[in-house]
């Protein structure tokens, strides 16, 4: 095996790096990716590094490798390429085999699983179906506080059915169950690594262990994680022998680490600075709709958010349309309800989804009725509250504050902080704020994904998904309904009378619909660049380009 490079060497010189490109001097702890100098291999002479080391920037810092402790979108991005669930996604977002190389549905309530033989964990012990359902278990056992908890809510019991089968059985029917063993809400590992690293599972001491193609040899919470090679991956031999991994919040540091040729690969380049980045010499910027959702949440449950009036004031005082001008520059679109209609397929029909979506109501951008409903409301007078957001998505701040200069005008002030993500993601879980800018991204093609989770009166409190608090006794049984059935249009009909008869209560009001750029260096490419690109061991399908 081939000697690691000195990790802190060669930061101290990216560090220099940038300083020169930048004409300032380097700011201490200031860290983006870096790698091997050498041509690569079968690429073009002088024009790219080696591709022994792919060097990928985050813009956002993590505090955990454990996505059901920390489930942000770039924990994701790390973990899913060490570990693997019972089922995958493919480009499309349909369900691929993946650690279970088939599945069928006995009956409304039991789902078996064949486990994929010859599959080792990177430690270099095989895979056990005993190890999945240990894996399981960390999220349906009574009293988890896993972030998947809710998920598996509705398990009744998980059993080794075989030498190589699981079975699940269910307490009630759940149409969508089929993807709660998918990366969204399960990371497959060892048992014997769970019970060695109990709480620690996540740490720098114990990180993080799968079935993955690569895996992690250092982490550093807030400044980086390597990863390396698994050579025995059943998949194949990964192109990369190390991923080395920086966490780079400041957007004009990741350009200017791509600029100096520091870095292989930057994640969400921002809509504001695309032109800079497709500027570059030999970067190739790749965007697609990622299915993310960008919505406010009104905690229905704490004054004077529990007014719908003050609601309707709010959402009548956001200027989508503005906002996807001035901040996303057209990388987006706006968010007529939760869902995205292109998630829909295979549940409803083209039509149904535009006959659906021309019915909800909405809370277009207009002044004079958002004075008109705070005046209507218990708080004539206005209020005061804050809004935080991540500082792994500048565009969701710039919006805050366009939105807080609207609500001047009518008597709301609304104080707008920029927070790091895992802390943004930790008072989400909490349910304190009275307002919230809440970020997802759909790691599964079907369209309850958002709605079960946002609207369903079963998920509010400590933890729960419903961050809304938003508890409504018919749009909660319909979406139990839908949950129980098994015929696709008639569940896509019931999900989407939730969705109307909510938004009449306008416990959210949805902003955007995102678009995911993503940076690719002179030396690496890829081809198909999707909404689940990232959900799944997304660095192997990056490869050298000319």
């Amino acid at each position: 095996m081939a000697e690691l490079p000195d990790v802190a060497l060669t930061r101290r010189s990216l560090l220099r790096s940038i300083a020169i490109v930048s004409g300032l001097a380097a700011v201490p702890g200031l860290v983006a990716a870096c790698g091997s100098p050498e041509p690569a291999a079968g690429g073009p002479a002088g024009a790219a590094k080696s591709l022994d080391v792919l060097r990928v920037a985050l813009p956002s810092s993590l505090g955990s490798l454990d996505v059901s402790k920390e489930a942000g979108i770039m924990n994701y991005v790390v973990a899913l390429l060490c570990q693997e669930a019972l089922v995958g996604v493919g480009r499309d977002g349909s369900l691929l085999p993946s650690l279970a190389e088939s599945w069928t549905r006995k009956d409304a309530t039991t789902y078996v699983y064949t486990i994929r033989q010859g599959v080792a964990f990177s430690d270099g012990t095989p895979l056990t179906a005993d190890d999945v359902v240990a894996s399981l278990d960390l999220h349906a056992r009574k009293g988890s506080t896993s972030a998947f908890a809710y998920a598996y809510a509705n398990v009744k019991k998980i059993d080794v059915s075989g030498p190589a089968e699981i079975t699940i059985t269910l307490k009630q029917p759940d149409a969508s169950f089929a993807w709660t063993p998918s990366p969204g809400t399960l990371m497959v590992t060892s048992r014997k690594f769970i019970e060695a690293s109990g709480d620690g599972i996540g740490t720098p001491g114990a990180k993080i262990l799968g079935t993955g193609p690569y895996r992690v040899t250092e982490f550093a919470p807030d400044s980086h994680v390597t990863l390396e090679r698994n050579d025995a991956w059943w998949g194949g031999k990964a192109p990369y022998r190390q991923i080395e991994i920086d966490f780079v919040p400041e957007e004009s540091t990741r350009l200017l680490a791509m600029r100096g040729g520091s870095v292989d690969v930057a994640l969400n380049v921002p809509a504001e600075q695309i032109d800079q980045w497709k500027g570059l010499p030999g970067v190739e910027v790749k965007a697609a709709s990622d299915r993310s959702l960008v919505t406010l949440a009104f905690n229905t449950a704490k004054k004077p958010w529990d007014d719908v009036h003050v609601r309707r004031a709010v959402a009548h005082a956001v200027d989508r349309e503005g906002i996807l001008r001035s901040v996303l520059r057209g990388h987006g679109r706006v968010a007529d309800t939760l869902t995205d209609p292109a998630q829909w397929g295979g549940v409803l029909g083209e039509a149904e989804v535009e006959s659906l979506y021309a019915s909800i109501p909405q809370y277009g951008f207009d002044l004079a009725k958002a004075r008109a409903e705070l005046a209507a409301s218990s708080v004539p007078g206005g209020f005061a509250d804050v809004l935080t957001y991540p500082n792994s998505g500048p565009q969701l701040g710039r919006a805050a504050l366009t939105l807080a200069e609207n609500l001047k005008g009518i008597g709301i002030t609304l104080e707008v902080k920029e927070v790091p993500l895992e802390q943004w993601i930790a008072e989400l879980g909490k349910h304190a704020s009275g307002i919230y800018l809440g970020w997802y991204f759909a790691t599964t093609g079907d369209p309850a994904e958002y709605i079960q989770q946002l609207l369903n009166g079963a998920a509010t409190g400590v933890n729960g998904t419903n961050i809304a608090e938003y508890a409504n006794a018919e749009v909660t049984g319909l979406l139990d309904e839908a949950k129980t059935g098994t015929d696709d249009a008639a569940r896509g009909r019931l999900l989407g009378e939730a969705l109307v008869k909510a938004a009449g209560d306008v416990p959210y009001q949805p902003l955007w619909w995102g678009e995911a750029a993503t940076a690719f260096g002179p030396g690496v490419g890829t081809g198909e660049f999707g909404p689940y690109f990232f959900v799944g061991p997304w660095a192997t399908e990056i490869t050298a380009r000319s």
